[in-house]
């Protein structure tokens, strides 16, 4: 009885086994590694053009697939196929910057292989690493033709950013930024309004993205790429992408990274003994007896050795922590993360903190997946601790200026009194610092939702709305005892307030708001016709609304007096009897509607065009030129796949000719209102202050035929790669004319001197250069790689056909009202230096110059300008095993920087009179009475090359079934400097404007950049 029931049980059993034997054998099943060996997550299987399968977080996969080519692709790695089987290994090799398969454009993606214009993509594995504050950090110098200047070392200062070249005469000439879609409009936190003398520069308005949630950076560079945005493109584009789920199981991912930074290089000052030595040797050469000097020099000394920039200089600890989590899976993919951020600055009391959350979302529908909703949001909150360091501070100085000039012998606080010291006009460095507090706090967010359906087989329609709100408040409080604080009481219209700092103490708030919507609806068509004709075509309309509000109030005159050491300042607005409104209440609305189209057509996989066109209506111009049109046509022939060309596709996979021609347009620096016809009313007088003044209307001048500025652009490549992709690269020629340029100044006849109206400049401003981007594998093997990745580009700037020069580049410091070293002028570059040619000393110590014919010193324009003329960026990866190792260096040359700090410290007369200078003063032949005008004793050449990047990782073996993997890695930022620049750092850009023409090259008392190591863990699970 026991046998037939185990007989029918064991034919069961070995029929369920031969069963699953056969499903084994008809199938495929295996794993996907890189060439560490570690698993690649969410890689595409397919098997001819059907997706079969998605590998999981380790990069395992199966499928139903028995027999034939698998091929398996994933963003970042080459291609790469294998035959189906059971229990498969598949390597894939991470693919160079030119050998990704696609990038984003607008309003879609290209293939690499197919885009006729110039588009380069960044990707995670290629970015910068280490201390990151803002985006664009990730690709400095990493692209040919993109020039990233940081205006200083702060954290989150802004960056300016030129693709090609610049063309300023107003405004910042800034990319257009598009974040998942979303163009974003202007944004960032407002300049300084803290009641202490001069400006400062906004912060990025980047700061908000966490550079970990990036997934790709595209740079689109030409006409061909960027017309697409019509009116915003003339400056190019940059596209963010931020990352998606990957893995059918999801996965987490924590990462935590400390940085320890501190200054990579500090003014070389006197000490106190050298100081009272030289105040005594100044004087002695203007014919004081050493015994009388010495006398007059003892009144300076107060018997310390204070540094003073140890004082305000410091190292500190910055973190980030980010967490995230993803997954992909039916039909649906959803990462979200989190993370936040502490950076320190080397300034103290100087810090950003950010906290940002992001969730990305995406879901297909129906049995055809036809219908597809995409979500992502982003909110941010960013606070700034703001230290009292400004781009034009007067005769007092600011922090940077005062430290540098302090006397070494003071100590920092009187011990008598506990008061702080002061010299002479200047602030003590640290007073400013205890006795300022300037801070914002910035929210935003930023969210769009698209729905696309897919209509018919190659036709889909696409709906997406965008929403970007941010809302900031900058609060800014300055004690009353501190000491020569100046008269910088506020007067509007004639009538002073009487508040100065003084005596009163200060208060000031300043609120922004901005709200920017976009809904954009466009039809995108992919049809391949005949195995011949590939078309693929994009019709759209977008419609864009951007809202600014503004205002702010000042207060003083403290309810009870803070005078002694001892007393607490209470730092609230309500601990002041009288307020005034600083910043009128402003709204400002703009629209921009607009219509665009874009067919790319290829043929035989041969020849490849692009033709683009946008029509934009923007609310900010006047009625007779409100529209622009601005169209683009591109062509690529792939020379490779002519049957002529054999010879050549035994050496080179790619061989290919690019070129195009177009126009893209730009309203960078109109305010919403300045061309059209508009009045306001200020009230300006605060209750029980000031009575009399109630209102006064301010009206702007319009200008109907103001036109949008346009640039003409016009490139030439050849793309190459050689068979075993081992050797890529291009080489571009591109050419720019600026027409039209946008300017803000004195009418053109009709209207009484000083009366400005924005106009178009007449002329043009010219940019060409050649752009050079080779890519090698000098070895690979199985345990051992290294890559080569380098760029370069040379370029020239002319400007012809202006109607006047126009002066700019305002410097300052003690004896140097109204003085300017900038000229902007026909036949030579933008921000070409203007000034006396020094030629030394003469036997009495007095500077000499070039002269005239007449033996006047020698005012003119040098054949010498703030642009470089070349830069170049060179990095190398290696890997062995589970180590892997990058070193970025970059490089620009030809460009010159006006040392602005020398100029307005660093000279024998301020020595003489009591301030403390650089070492070399005290060795120069230059007498004490002798000004500093202007003059290229204080021009440098701006070449410079860094080691910018040094990574070190290793990914540890990890054998848990809760962590799936470890990576830890190691690096340094700005290590190494080779410069002749005598200032801290050849890579500034302190805003000098004058005449609401922009500058470029100053370097004065700024925010010295600073020098970080930093140790990373990031852990899968």
């Amino acid at each position: 009885m026991r046998f037939k029931i185990l007989k029918p049980l064991a034919i069961v059993t070995v029929c369920l086994i031969f069963a699953l034997q056969t499903f084994a054998q008809n199938g495929t099943s295996g794993r996907v590694v890189n060439k560490e060996g570690n698993g690649i997550p969410g890689v595409t299987v397919s098997s001819g053009s059907k997706a079969v399968a998605t590998t999981d977080a380790n990069g395992n996969f199966t499928t139903t697939v028995a027999s034939g080519r698998l091929t398996f692709s994933s963003v970042g790695y080459e291609a790469t196929t294998a035959n189906a089987g059971s229990n498969i290994s598949v390597t894939m090799e991470t693919q160079t910057t030119s050998q990704q398969e696609v990038v984003v454009v607008g309003y879609g993606t290209r293939k690499v292989k197919d885009a006729t214009g110039s588009v380069a993509s960044i990707t995670a594995k290629d970015f910068n690493k280490g201390q990151i504050s803002t985006p664009e950090q990730l690709f400095q110098g990493r692209t040919p033709g993109v020039t990233v200047t940081p205006s200083s070392g702060e954290p989150g200062a802004a960056a300016t950013i030129n693709i090609r070249g610049t063309a300023a005469v107003r405004g910042n000439q800034q990319p257009l930024y598009i974040v998942d879609g979303v163009p974003l409009d202007g944004g960032g936190t407002t300049g300084s309004s803290t009641g202490t003398e001069g400006t400062t520069t906004p912060k990025n308005p980047l700061a908000f993205i966490n550079p970990n949630d990036i997934e790709s950076i595209s740079i689109l560079k030409d006409a061909s790429s960027a017309a697409i945005y019509g009116a915003r493109g003339a400056n190019g584009v940059i596209i963010i992408t931020t990352k998606n789920g990957r893995g059918a199981k999801g996965s987490w991912t924590f990462g935590a990274t400390t940085s320890v930074n501190s200054t990579a290089s500090r003014y070389d000052l006197l000490n106190a003994r050298e100081f009272m030595a030289g105040v005594i040797a100044e004087n002695v050469q203007l014919g004081t007896s050493p015994v009388d000097a010495a006398a007059n020099a003892a009144s300076l000394d107060k018997g310390s050795n204070t540094d003073w920039q140890d004082e305000i200089f410091r190292t500190t600890i910055s973190q980030n922590y980010n967490l995230s989590y993803g997954f992909a899976r039916n039909k649906m993919n959803f990462r979200v993360s989190g993370s936040y951020d502490d950076q320190q600055g080397i300034i103290k009391n100087s810090y950003l903190k950010r906290f940002t959350t992001r969730a990305n979302f995406s879901k297909t529908f129906l049995s055809n997946d036809a219908l597809k909703l995409e979500i992502t949001a982003n909110y941010s909150n960013l606070k700034n601790s703001y230290v009292p360091n400004t781009n034009n501070a007067g005769y007092q100085g600011s922090l940077i200026g005062a430290a540098i000039r302090f006397n070494p012998t003071f100590p920092v606080k009187d011990p008598t009194t506990g008061k702080y010291n002061i010299t002479g006009d200047l602030r003590n460095p640290v007073a400013m610092l205890d006795y300022i507090d300037d801070k914002d706090n910035i929210n935003r967010i930023l969210t769009s939702v698209g729905l696309s359906y897919k209509i018919i087989e190659g036709l889909t329609f696409k709906t997406t709305f965008g929403y970007d709100y941010a809302k900031g408040k900058r609060t800014a409080y300055v004690d009353p005892r501190l000491e020569n604080a100046g008269d910088n009481q506020n007067n509007v219209f004639g009538v002073a307030y009487g508040n100065a700092t003084g005596g009163n103490g200060r208060a000031s708030v300043a609120n922004d708001k901005s709200t920017n919507t976009v809904w954009e609806n466009f039809l995108t068509y992919n049809k391949i016709f005949n195995k011949r004709h590939d078309i693929n075509a994009v019709l759209g309309t977008s419609i864009q609304k951007s809202i600014i509000e503004s205002d702010g109030d000042v207060y003083w005159n403290l309810a009870t007096p803070v005078v002694n050491p001892g007393d607490v300042f209470n730092k609230s607005t309500s601990s002041f009897t009288k307020k005034w409104h600083l910043k009128v209440p402003d709204y400002q609305r703009s629209d921009l509607n607009s219509v665009f189209a874009r067919i790319n057509y290829t043929l035989d996989d041969k020849y490849l065009f692009t033709a683009t066109g946008r029509v934009d209506g923007s609310s900010k111009f006047g009625k007779n030129n409100r529209y622009g049109f601005f169209p683009a046509v591109g062509a690529k022939w792939r020379i490779i796949n002519e049957k002529f060309a054999s010879g050549l596709a035994k050496t080179f996979s790619d061989f290919s000719l690019r070129a195009n021609y177009g126009i893209i347009g730009s309203q960078d620096g109109l305010d919403a209102y300045s061309a059209v016809d508009f009045s306001r009313t200020w009230f300006t007088s605060p209750v029980g202050v000031v009575p009399g003044v109630k209102e006064n209307k301010f009206e702007w001048l319009a200008n109907d035929n103001l036109k949008w500025e346009e640039a003409t652009t016009t490139s030439i490549a050849l793309d190459w790669a050689t068979k075993n992709r081992r050797f890529s690269g291009t080489i571009e020629f591109y050419n720019t004319d600026r027409r039209n340029m946008i300017f803000y100044g004195q009418a053109p006849g009709g209207f009484g001197g000083g009366t400005n109206i924005f106009r178009n400049l007449p002329g043009t401003v010219n940019n060409k250069g050649l752009e050079i981007s080779l890519n090698y594998q000098v070895i690979k093997s199985s345990k051992f790689s290294w890559d080569v990745s380098y760029n370069m580009t040379f370029m020239s700037n002319n400007v012809s056909g202006i109607d006047q020069i126009y002066n700019t580049g305002q410097v300052n410091g003690p004896g140097l009202t109204g003085a300017f070293a900038q000229k902007i002028q026909n036949g030579s570059p933008l921000f070409s230096w203007y000034m006396l040619q020094f030629t030394g000393y003469d036997a009495n110590g007095f500077a000499t110059y070039l002269k005239d014919a007449n033996g006047n010193n020698l005012l003119s324009v040098l054949d010498k300008s703030a642009l470089p003329t070349f830069n170049a960026g060179l990095t190398n990866n290696f890997s062995y095993g589970r180590w892997n190792a990058s070193v970025f260096m970059n490089a620009v040359a030809g460009n010159y920087i006006y040392n602005n700090t020398a100029n307005g410290h660093f000279l024998a007369g301020i020595l003489k009179n009591g301030g403390n200078v650089e070492r070399s003063v005290t060795t120069s032949a230059e007498s004490p009475l002798v000004s500093g005008a202007p003059s290229t004793r204080f021009l440098e050449k701006g070449d410079f090359i860094r080691l910018s990047n040094l990574l070190v990782g290793y990914d540890f073996k990890v054998k848990s079934k809760f962590i799936k993997n470890i990576n830890a890695n190691f690096s340094a930022q700005n290590l190494l400097l080779i410069t002749n620049y005598t200032g801290l750092d050849p890579e500034v850009n302190v805003d000098k404007q004058q005449n609401s023409l922009p500058s470029r090259g100053f370097d004065y008392a700024g925010y010295p950049r600073p020098r970080t190591f930093s140790l990373g863990v990031n852990v899968g699970f």
